[in-house]
């Protein structure tokens, strides 16, 4: 059966409890570690991990916000500078323990990164959060050792053993019967052996330290201690706690007593045990038969349609709905909170998966209303990751309550969902609807505080919108209830059979249920109000909440504190209850109430609640219809404002409240007087008229059981406004009583102009309103002005809470006869959107006995809400007319109006005239426009294209042609077979039903639809239907829309042998038959054109290929020829099958070819040439080094020695890209027997390392043939530079002119040596940038030369490279033109250069002068003195031939002999150089240690 998992789970947050042991005392023979176990203790994850969920919930994703830094543990705050102790601890409490450490998390770090953080990194347990920022951590000494320093870990301390041991023990002198636990791992598991690397057991230790030592399950152990024993026992690493063991009543259920539910049920004499409500329990399932239930249990719905209401998994339906009702027949101290209410389940669990499932929280509340009849509905359950959303089962949850809220029509209903057990992360939705009850959780026992004590995990509020959330908390932790039988994951932790321990606001919410329908009860049975909105019976709950702890009331937390039944119901004394859930404002109303406090020094509690108009998950405030609270003192000089409070208590001074649907003003002190307490509709934004709210007071002399009974003065009503003389008349009003308090019998009087009309009697419940009316024919003596009185109780004789509300006055005119305009129909509504014309007949008649002139006009239509006028158009069929005496005739009014119009009652006034006696009489009409639905579905496309086996996703838009905001339901159906439901309109994706949520007037959203085939094979162009189901929820009307869905062409083509096989062994000359088998698996005859798309060389199609016909469901043989040439290759066939629509398969073979050639390949011969000279070698090394950046060849014999010709290509694998080589093969074709000489030049590159012996490999290839022959090459030197003239300025006698030059090493390997120069004997040439030089292959450097010419005489200028003489292009000549000074300046250049001169030498002399006297050695100046290398002028015969541009022949130079070299010169000048005189040079001192300075 297919299952459906609903978008909304199950709150699980069930936790472990204490058992008492059985009577007798538990002894063992055995050892130790054998202790009896026969009673498990488990907690079923507190945590948020145990929240489930289907589908990628649309996951947030921040980080943790910023916390304190410190952790607030029992004993006091651990900060960063170590333990501040609340209080004195015993020196032997303060011992250490080593296998613990308290660390405190930065606050930039979250809480859970950093526990990630700490177990990856160590062998150690975080043993718990102590908040804001502690962890407790358990390990050995050097693993928290590493885990300090962590970078996240801000401080690190030692925990003592005061943690370890419950205070009351510090000082404890007697044996005292106590409780050692273990610790829990991270499933929550108690153990006996810590783990983490370290040993000890609970156990064993226990038995050591403990007198009549016994265990319920692993890791607790109970029995007497010495309390010298004490620090001994609690030092054990295997020791988490040690406490007083508490007292313990079997007989009593902790849930009820926290909420005095048993002072309650005994109060009344009726006796308030939920007798008579009817409680809707949407769960996992029932044990129906468990004996709690008795015969109480009305229906159970199967909403999860797996064919089973049974609670089969871990019995949590069960457990809930028993602590709502439970009888408590096989335990009494575990009764039901009402155990006398009836039950009616909704199974919401998959037995096999154990994930829920169901129709959503709309359909979910209607069945329960409708179809079971409860009138309380509760939910232990909500939806996971999602805190604080106002969802849309939020919002249809206040669609419900609203609804039902309106008590003039409905019944009202109390819904209840659980808070969640998330505690920071928020609370679940649908928990934050606004209407709901919404409920957290506080500890239930093991706790010296538990009614005053928070269940951990409790979720905190408040909604995204800053709402109050939780409403209350009730008992939640340890609670106590059934056992499911059938149930094979529930925990034994009672060691009861029929009853178990559970934890968590699931456990709270059931409770509050029940606490609900004992408030539900009284006000019904006792204060005798008819069925009860759920806003009372919210405001009841929250009037008698306490607050818990410190006084902080209204708080994240708790909300308006702890359910407390006694306030709710039971007030001491002169204290009473008021309600009021009977009355309803409109926009701008007020209503007012007024309590007389007699009695000062007791508090005044007044709750407003109202079942607001449903939000929406487009709006970030949620609050529609804004009632404000003010509750003003006696004197008039304080109004207190609702929900302005200040430590538990109203203040003065605040804002009103703008978000939350629930005020409460609470005054601790009320003085005396006349309190006055005001419900305003301060914003109506809701789009019904009215708004219907409750109120709870409890107060001194706030008497809920006092009536009341009073004429609303907008309450009458008459049937003719104006009336005539004669004309029977009738007029009502209504009676309410006000009250809480009913009566038997009151007099109502009616009088018009003081005589007496008719007196009535009534009885009335409390809150009841009554219609009275009077029938009266006016008279003569009335005509005009005449008043109609009504009075209740004339005579006094009912005791009432207010005597001034019982008369109404009344004045009316009374016309004398004329013209009457009646209507059988005066209410019309509009049925259809579409329709724009509506129409009335009016009879018009003749009151008098005498012929008379009459005409008839209308007002403009008037919408009753606001007032707003229309000019729309309206007609008579005839305007005047005559009548006689009593006639009457029939006009019909025709209203022109928008289709449809916007909603809402439309009033128009008709007036009939008698012209004659100009005599007017009204009659008011009425249009009625309801909200009126109108969808419209488009499709995307005339026809939906679907997979016959794949899920397509498609959509629809939904259109609202209504004349309101509208929500519709939808519904999918579904051919045979086929499974068509919602993507995310429904609770879980592929809902069959769903909601628009609320689409304003002319919106519209857009359903995405998930289309689920069969999953066989259909035929394609099939076409099938499917309906959307488009329902109204402001009538009965459905609108069904066809998705036709065709099937689209799935072809699937399966080829026999598959594609990627191989043919093997295939002669190179022979026709070769290929044959496949071609199956159609697809949903339609398919038509295939082969095609070629490549064959192997020398293979050829023999007879083509023809077209091929495959019926659906078929297979077929086919088969093609190729044909070889006898040099046919091996290599893949290719064909492709071409089918309609654009489509096609592919199929290959590889094909290997048989060749006969069998090739030979030898080195032959190596060649090199230079110039004219020619020399070869038969090995390739035969000739010495290879040439560099020079072609030189090398030859290889093949011989085919096979039997079949071969074609090889041929090429050669070469070291890198640099090398350049081509080759050739002579003859192409090598027959078998002959040979042929492959030639291959190689040119190998400059780059090539010089001396290095690269491989060089011939490969020759063809037919799948290949041979290959590697050989080895000497590369040889190459010493080459080459000099380039970069920039050279004209040369001028006497002046320094400079050469710029770039040296380029050419060659393949370095060059190191020294540039020297060569020119004219009385030139002065130096290197200006340094003479030493070392290139790299490929490196070059500029050379700046300087040289001054002596005379105007050319020359030639050498630069070289000095003993290079092995080194090509190692020199560079240059011819120099010189410019002579006497060639263009005549005398006055000669002039110019003596001046200049003369100047010079004046500088110089004063220069010198001046270094002398500053103690300089002017011999150091004078040319000759030798200076260090980089300040050298260099002019250096050169030892070698140059090269000059323009001499042919090269110069040779005798280079002095080596012992005709001068001796090294040493100056003191120059530490660390040598003066070489015979190559003025200067060259580094090999004595001098150049690192040392």
């Amino acid at each position: 059966m297919e299952k459906q998992i609903s978008a909304f789970i199950l709150i699980f947050l069930l936790s472990s409890t204490l058992s008492l042991p059985n009577q007798g005392t538990s002894t063992t023979d055995d050892a130790p570690d054998e202790l009896p176990t026969d009673v498990t203790r488990i907690e079923i994850s507190p945590d948020p991990n145990s929240v489930r969920d289907l589908g990628t919930p649309f996951i947030s994703h921040g980080e943790e916000g910023q916390r304190g830094l410190w952790a607030d543990s029992s004993i006091g705050a651990f900060t960063t500078s170590g333990l501040l102790l609340d209080s004195g601890v015993p020196s032997s409490m303060m011992v250490y323990r080593p296998d613990l450490m308290m660390v405190l998390i930065s606050p930039d770090t979250g809480l859970w990164e950093a526990r990630v953080g700490i177990l990856e990194s160590a062998n150690v347990a975080v043993r718990t959060t102590i908040p804001p920022s502690g962890f407790l951590i358990q390990g050995t000494i050097e693993e928290l050792e590493s885990v300090s320093s962590l970078p996240f870990v801000e401080a690190s301390h030692h925990v003592p053993l005061a943690l370890m041991v419950d205070d009351s023990l510090w000082y404890e002198q007697s044996i005292t019967e106590v409780e050692v636990i273990g610790w829990k791992d991270s499933d929550l598991i108690r153990l006996d052996s810590p783990g983490v690397g370290l040993t000890g057991s609970v156990a064993r230790t226990s038995l050591g330290h403990l007198e009549s030592e016994w265990s319920p399950s692993v890791g607790i152990h109970f029995g007497n201690i010495h309390p010298n024993s004490i620090p001994y026992l609690a030092i054990n690493p295997e020791v988490a706690f040690i406490s007083p063991v508490p007292e313990l009543s079997i007989w009593n259920n902790l849930a009820r007593s926290h909420m005095e539910a048993n002072s309650v049920e005994e109060f009344f004499f009726t006796g308030l045990n939920g007798s008579g409500q009817r409680v809707a329990v949407a769960d996992t399932g029932i044990d129906h038969d468990h004996g709690d239930f008795g015969s109480r249990i009305v229906q159970r719905i199967d909403v999860a349609n797996d064919g089973s209401t049974a609670d089969t998994n871990d019995g949590h339906g069960t457990h809930v709905a028993c602590t709502v009702l439970g009888s408590g027949s096989r335990t009494a101290s575990y009764e039901g909170i009402a155990p006398q209410a009836e039950l009616y389940l909704q199974a919401m669990e998959d037995d096999d998966s154990g994930a829920l499932s169901g129709p959503g929280v709309y359909s979910l509340l209607n069945s329960a209303y409708s179809s079971g009849g409860a009138r309380i509905h509760t939910n232990s359950w909500g939806s996971w990751n999602a805190g604080g959303d106002y969802s849309t089962q939020s919002e249809d949850a206040d669609d419900r309550t609203s609804t039902w809220d309106q008590y003039w029509s409905y019944d009202g209903m109390t819904v209840l969902f659980a808070a969640g057990n998330e505690r920071d992360d928020g609370v679940s939705p649908p928990g934050t609807a606004k209407n709901v009850i919404t409920v957290g959780a506080h500890v239930n026992r093991y706790s010296s505080d538990a009614a005053d004590e928070m269940y951990y995990w409790s979720s905190r509020g408040p909604t995204d919108d800053g709402r109050i959330k939780p409403d209350i908390v009730a008992a939640g932790d340890y609670v106590r209830s059934c056992k499911a039988q059938e149930a094979s994951d529930a925990p034994d932790n009672l060691n009861d059979d029929w009853y178990v321990e559970y934890s968590g606001t699931s456990m709270a919410t059931p409770a509050a249920a029940g606490a609900s329908a004992l408030v539900r009860e009284y006000l019904i049975e006792i204060a005798e109000r008819p069925e009860p909105q759920g806003a009372l019976v919210k405001a009841m709950l929250i009037l008698g909440a306490e607050d818990m702890g410190t006084r902080d009331i209204p708080n994240n937390d708790e909300g308006w504190g702890r359910i407390n039944l006694v306030n709710t119901l039971l007030p001491e004394s002169d204290v009473g209850i008021f309600v009021d859930d009977r009355s309803r404002l409109s926009s701008g109303q007020e209503a007012s109430y007024n309590f007389d406090v007699p009695r000062s020094g007791e508090p005044l509690k007044v709750v407003l609640a109202w079942s607001d108009y449903p939000g929406s998950t487009f709006s970030g405030t949620q609050l529609r219809n804004d009632l404000n609270l003010e509750v003003t003192s006696p004197d008039g000089t304080v109004t207190y404002l609702g929900n302005d409070f200040a430590n538990g208590r109203s203040t003065t001074g605040g804002e009103k409240d703008d978000k939350n649907n629930v005020e409460v003003v609470l005054i601790d002190s009320a003085s005396t007087g006349i309190w006055n307490v005001k419900v305003k509709d301060f914003s109506h934004g809701g789009s019904r008229t009215y708004q219907p709210f409750a109120i709870a007071v409890r107060g001194v002399n706030v008497n809920d059981l006092t009536p009341d009974p009073s004429i609303p003065p907008g309450s009458f009503e008459i049937s003719t406004p104006i009336p005539q003389v004669g004309e029977p008349t009738s007029f009502s009003v209504s009676v309410v009583n006000q009250g809480s308090g009913s009566f038997a019998e009151v007099f109502v009087s009616a009088h018009i102009n003081g005589d007496p009309l008719e007196t009535k009697s009534l009885g009335m419940s409390p809150g009841e309103e009554v219609r009275l009316e009077w029938d009266w024919t006016p008279e003569s003596s009335d005509k005009g002005d005449t008043e109609i009185r009504i009075e209740v109780d004339p005579g006094g004789q009912l005791d009432e809470l207010y005597e001034d509300n019982n008369l109404l006055v009344i004045p009316i005119v009374v016309s004398a006869p004329g013209i009457q305009a009646t209507a059988d129909s005066p209410w019309k509504t509009l049925q259809d959107a579409s329709d724009t014309t509506t129409r009335w007949e009016i009879a018009m008649t003749n009151l008098a006995l005498f012929d008379t002139n009459a005409s008839i006009e209308v007002t403009k239509p008037v919408r009753q809400l606001d007032g707003v006028e229309f000019d729309w158009y309206k007609s008579f069929d005839q305007i005047y007319v005559e009548l006689g005496p009593a006639e009457s005739t029939t006009v019909n009014l025709t209203l022109v109006h928008p289709s449809p119009p916007d909603p809402g009652t439309y009033s128009m006034i008709i007036t009939a005239t008698d012209e004659d006696f100009d005599v007017e009489s009204q009659l008011e009409i009425f249009f009625d426009v309801p909200v009126l639905a109108q969808p419209e579905v488009t499709l995307p496309s005339a026809e939906i294209q679907v997979d016959s086996h794949e899920i397509t996703n498609t959509s629809v838009e939904i259109h609202n042609l209504g004349n309101g905001a509208q929500t519709y339901d939808i519904e999918m159906s579904s051919p045979a077979g086929w499974d068509v439901g919602l993507l995310e309109l429904g609770p879980f994706q592929g809902s069959r039903q769903g909601s628009t949520g609320t689409l304003a007037k002319g919106g519209s959203i857009t359903a995405g639809i998930m289309i689920t085939p069969p999953g066989v094979l259909l035929t394609a162009g099939s076409t099938f239907y499917s309906q959307i189901l488009v329902k109204s929820r402001v009538s009965s009307e459905t609108w069904s829309y066809q998705i036709p869905m065709v099937i689209q062409p799935s072809d699937s083509i399966e080829l026999t042998p598959s594609s990627g096989g191989s043919e093997g062994g295939v002669p190179a000359d022979s026709l070769h038959e290929i044959t496949m088998q071609i199956s159609n698996q697809g949903n339609r005859e398919v038509v295939m054109s082969p095609i070629e798309r490549s064959l192997p060389g020398g293979w050829t199609i023999e007879g083509g290929l023809g077209q091929i016909t495959v019926p659906m469901g078929s297979s077929v043989q086919w088969s093609f020829s190729i044909q070889g040439n006898g040099l046919a290759a091996s290599g893949l066939v290719e064909i492709r099958f071409l089918i309609e629509d654009g489509e096609f398969f592919d199929w290959n073979t590889s094909l290997d070819a048989i060749s006969g050639a069998i090739p030979e390949v030898s080195f032959h011969e190596v060649v090199f040439v230079e110039g004219t000279n020619i020399n070869s070698s038969t090995t390739p090394l035969g000739l010495g080094a290879h040439p560099v950046n020079a072609a030189f060849d090398m030859g290889w014999k093949v011989e085919n020695s096979g039997t079949s010709i071969w074609e090889p290509g041929v090429s050669l694998e070469l070291p890198s890209d640099d090398w350049v080589s081509s080759c050739s093969v002579n003859p192409i074709r090598i027959s078998p027997g002959e040979s042929a000489m492959v030639w291959c030049s190689i040119t190998i590159p400059l780059s090539q390392q010089a001396g290095s012996e690269p491989e060089v490999s011939l490969v020759m290839a063809a037919d799948g043939v290949e041979v290959r022959e590697t050989l080895t090459l000497l590369v040889d030197t190459v010493k080459e530079v080459e000099w380039t003239l970069v920039n050279f300025s004209e040369a001028r006698e006497d002046y320094p002119t400079n050469l710029y030059l770039e040296l380029q090493n050419t060659g393949n390997v370095a060059i190191s040596s020294r540039i020297v120069t060569e020119g004219p004997d009385d030139w002065n040439i130096r290197i200006v940038d340094g003479i030493l030089v070392t290139l790299q292959a490929g490196e070059g450097r500029s050379v700046n030369v300087e040289f001054t010419p002596d005379s105007g005489s050319d020359g030639s200028l050498t630069v070289m490279l000095a003993n290079a003489d092995d080194t090509s292009g190692h020199s560079k000549t240059l011819e120099i033109q010189v410019l002579s000074e006497t060639s263009g300046g005549g005398d006055r250049t000669l002039l110019y250069v003596i001046g200049a001169l003369a100047l010079v030498a004046i500088a110089s002399v004063s220069a010198a002068l001046a270094y002398t006297r500053n103690g300089g050695d002017i011999s150091s100046l004078i040319r000759g003195k030798k200076t260090p290398p980089g300040n050298v002028d260099v002019h250096t015969p050169s030892p070698h031939p140059v090269e000059q541009e323009t001499i042919d022949e090269p110069v040779e130079i005798e280079e002095p002999a080596i012992g005709e070299k001068q001796e090294l010169q040493r100056f003191d000048d120059y530490p660390g150089w040598l003066w070489d005189p015979s190559g003025e040079e200067w060259v580094a001192d090999p004595e001098y240690d150049h690192d040392e300075q």
